[in-house]
């Protein structure tokens, strides 16, 4: 039986030693199918890991960059800067590589890694103008649906004489892996209440 990712790449690289600082997740790729991801603790006050969990996160990239350079491939990745809002005109990047090549630039990173998946259901949610600032008292301007979706957070991995860093991404970016294409209707009128039912009794 073929098999679109690899049985053997669903699961993460087992520690050699304890890694305290490290969550191991589960992301969903379909209903009956996941595969596992290294994640860090970041907390206020844990800003550093220990030579062990850095060089964890280094040997197990491969796997997930092969994991999600197949998705990419498959549905391609939404890629926007900081300066940019809205996913709705952006033409999506089905080659990896070019997707790391984005999060280097435009997250002035050294050494992209993986480091968060997260899987979004399909939502509904309300769209407002930016320059208004009271959402959720006042009528959206459009609604949106949002497919079900992968978001994905990089961090940096800065290799030093001494081995690895872990640094947090400073610069908003958004790398998403879209099942569909997100559908928007403008809010022009109220919208129709639902029609009475005549001789029902109710």
């Amino acid at each position: 039986m073929s098999e679109f990712i690899q049985s053997e790449f669903l699961q993460a690289l087992p520690p050699r030693q304890a890694t305290p600082n490290l969550t191991l997740t589960r992301v969903p790729i379909d209903p009956t199918l996941s595969f596992e991801l290294w994640t860090p603790k970041w907390t206020p006050r844990l800003r550093e890991f220990s030579p062990v969990e850095l060089n964890l996160l280094e040997c197990d990239r491969s796997r997930v960059n092969r994991i999600l350079s197949k998705l990419t491939w498959l549905m391609g990745a939404i890629c926007v800067p900081e300066d940019e809002f809205g996913v709705g005109d952006c033409q999506p990047i089905y080659d990896w590589d070019a997707v790391l090549e984005f999060v280097t630039r435009e997250g002035r990173c050294v050494n992209p890694i993986v480091t968060r998946v997260g899987f979004n259901p399909q939502t509904i949610i309300p769209i407002y103008d930016r320059n208004r600032k009271q959402e959720g008292i006042i009528p959206p301007q459009a609604w949106e649906i949002s497919p079900p979706h992968w978001s994905i957070i990089f961090d940096d991995l800065i290799p030093g004489e001494d081995g690895f860093q872990l640094k947090q991404s400073g610069d908003w970016i958004s790398v998403e892996i879209w099942t569909g294409k997100p559908i928007r209707r403008e809010v022009r009128n109220k919208l129709p209440r639902p029609a009475k039912s005549r001789g029902l009794g109710f």
